[in-house]
């Protein structure tokens, strides 16, 4: 079973800066959600610009806001509670910025049963069906673009942009583009 999912941290990160989990996205296949902000990893001191302008007025704080404890538990929970027959996998348009969270977070407070320890990357190897992803990615954000960058939406994003993917049956150019109903 794949979970799409997205985060948000302080900055890209350099060898001064390491960045800091700020918000974590998640959606599944069924189209189960979950979504966190953690209380206790960061400081707006530590955000880049880009982050202070585009991510941190979008938080939802509220029950949402979490210590990373919290988080741990509450993720390994819902991970656990989506099925008990399937390995879950989760997947991410951008692995390298993404992925060393959730890994950090679970080498430190214990991994999901269910949950295989690497993640998928949401890749195609046919160019065209990249092409429609990018098409799907677009769509989207054209419709919701208010909300981009904030890590549940933009999980969102990319489960949608996925399924628009997947249910390209030609190669792009060769047949009219409408998007699908979700």
């Amino acid at each position: 079973m794949e979970v799409f999912f997205d985060t948000e941290f302080t900055t890209l990160g350099d060898r001064l800066n390491l960045p800091h989990l700020i918000s974590i996205g998640c959606v599944a296949q069924g189209g189960e959600e979950f979504y966190a902000e953690l209380a206790d990893t960061w400081q707006q001191s530590a955000c880049s610009e880009f982050v202070v302008e585009n991510v941190l007025p979008l938080l939802q704080g509220g029950d949402s806001r979490m210590k990373e404890f919290e988080l741990a538990i509450r993720l390994k929970d819902w991970i656990e509670g989506l099925t008990t027959n399937d390995e879950v996998v989760f997947c991410t348009d951008s692995p390298s910025f993404d992925w060393p969270f959730v890994g950090e977070l679970f080498n430190f407070y214990g991994w999901p049963k269910n949950m295989r320890r690497k993640y998928g990357t949401v890749f195609f190897e046919e160019d065209w069906r990249n092409q429609y992803f990018d098409m799907g990615l677009l769509d989207y954000w054209n419709k919701n673009l208010a909300r981009q960058h904030h890590s549940l939406v933009d999980a969102r994003s990319i489960q949608f942009a996925w399924k628009f993917a997947m249910q390209q049956s030609q190669p792009f150019g060769q047949i009219q583009c409408n998007t699908p109903l979700t």
